[in-house]
């Protein structure tokens, strides 16, 4: 077995131990990570040697570091992962390429890609295709077509996503109201699938309606201008009940707080600093309601494993789809009511298989 090898191992022994004090369902070891040697070694884990790359386009924020801790938690439950390469773009198209093509020259056969350049991406990740190598983008498309260009594409059905908000919605306006939803650039596939699963259950349900513009207001994810429009729309819209969006809930948050309106129903992805935010509003007596789905940091441990299994002669996995899930509900509250975790920065995400104390060490 190399350094790396027994590297990963040891990762992987301190991880279950973590894993087991993590008050999230998802953070229990693996199913098929049962008794006895012969069942720890998975079944995308194939016996022959490789080394993994992972080519992020931009791993800076606090989602992607997370995304990038979980990957090499998964890598190391396979052994024949000799080494595990990883190159952060932050953001530089041109460099995004070269790193595609840099884990082609390093001998990378099974090659993980978060392509955040899009389509500028392709022609990279096609050569990196055709050179033998197994190369799995994930979660932003690149274009292109899986099993020419591309061994497979592993998507998030951002759909479900806008169906989980919309049925939530449905619960609780019995009476209908206005629903602000609140989105990134414009016209990104993100917001614009969301929007499919939303208007698919409230098309049924005319007495909701979706203000502001359409088909979502552009905030261009970013928080201090998430504020500002939500802001401008407070404003605009003398009644707002709820409102959708899939980052920088807590700018939401204090628009509203800064215009002396109360804090209508929120749907949004899981964040500490929002169920915190929750908690000390409970606190003062003056509660709001709040659904979050989980942030899919997690998704990339199912990319690996089809890039592995490429690599290493394993089974790759039958799903190339992570489906989104509700992971706070403060009315049903089912699975569970918000929580806070005060000893952590506002940004980590609890959502994925990580424990506490890893997400802790990894946004340190």
């Amino acid at each position: 077995m190399s350094n790396y090898a027994r590297k990963l191992w040891a990762v992987s022994a301190i991880i279950a131990l973590t894993g087991c004090s993590s008050a999230s369902p998802e953070a229990q070891p693996p199913a098929d990570a049962a008794q006895g040697s012969s069942a720890e070694v998975p079944a995308w884990c194939g016996g022959t040697p490789a080394v993994v790359g992972f080519a992020d386009g931009a791993g800076s924020n606090s989602w992607k570091r997370l995304n990038r801790a979980e990957i090499e938690d998964e890598v190391s439950r396979c052994p024949s992962v000799e080494d595990f390469i990883y190159l952060n773009a932050q953001g530089d198209t041109q460099k995004a390429v070269s790193d595609i093509n840099s884990l082609v020259a390093q001998g990378a056969t099974g090659i993980l890609v978060f392509p955040d350049a899009g389509e500028a991406t392709l022609p990279a990740i096609r050569n990196a295709y055709r050179s033998g190598a197994t190369v799995v983008p994930y979660r932003v498309s690149p274009g292109g077509t899986p099993g020419e260009e591309y061994t497979t594409f592993v998507a998030s059905s951002f759909p479900t996503i806008g169906e989980l908000w919309g049925e939530w919605l449905v619960d609780n306006l019995p009476e209908g109201g206005n629903v602000l939803f609140l989105g990134g650039p414009p016209a990104n596939s993100q917001n614009l699938a969301v929007n499919e699963g939303l208007q698919k259950v409230l098309k049924d349900h005319p007495e909701i309606q979706v203000i502001g513009d359409q088909p979502f207001t552009v905030t261009n994810w970013n928080p201090a201008q998430t504020q500002q429009v939500t802001a401008t729309m407070i404003n605009k819209y003398p009644q707002i009940d709820a409102v959708v969006a899939d980052f920088a809930a807590t700018s939401i948050i204090s628009a509203f707080e800064q215009a002396g309106r109360d804090i209508p129903l929120i749907a949004t992805a899981d964040v500490n600093g929002l169920s915190c935010k929750y908690q000390e509003k409970l606190e003062e007596g003056e509660p709001f309601d709040l659904l979050t789905v989980n942030s899919q940091t997690s998704m990339g441990r199912l990319a690996a494993q089809h890039a592995i299994a490429g690599a290493t002669g394993g089974e790759a996995p039958a799903a190339t789809e992570d489906i989104p899930h509700v992971f706070e509900d403060s009315v049903s509250g089912e699975p569970q009511q918000p929580v806070c975790e005060p000893e952590l920065p506002e940004d980590a995400i609890l959502s994925g298989e990580l424990s506490k104390e890893q997400v802790a060490e990894v946004l340190r």
